[in-house]
């Protein structure tokens, strides 16, 4: 079940996401989906910097890790609706989990 409000504050997770891999990085699910629609790792770091609030779809407690929550954002981007799921790891590092067409 999920929550109507995020967990992490987006515009830390943006500014980690930016900053590059110290403070940050892309799981293989995620880069795996940006390369299906023929996008690179920029891309993805770009479409993330892009998010706003009213972007924010859930907030949903990972399947893997019980106890630890990722939000996830719909951004229509260049007529391509992006699902982008982004949590905070334990280590303090911003993870993009998914990064697909919705």
């Amino acid at each position: 079940m999920g929550r109507g409000v995020p967990t992490y504050d987006l515009h830390e997770l943006q500014r980690l996401i930016g900053q590059g891999p110290v403070s940050s990085w892309t799981t293989i699910t995620a880069e795996r989906g940006a390369a299906e629609l023929k996008l690179q790792r920029s891309d993805i770091i770009e479409a993330v910097l892009e998010l706003m609030p009213q972007h924010f779809y859930k907030s949903m407690e990972s399947e893997q890790c019980p106890g630890l929550w990722q939000d996830v954002y719909h951004l229509n981007r260049g007529g391509v609706v992006l699902y982008i799921k982004l949590q905070m790891s334990p280590d303090g590092r911003a993870v993009v989990v998914q990064f697909k067409r919705r």
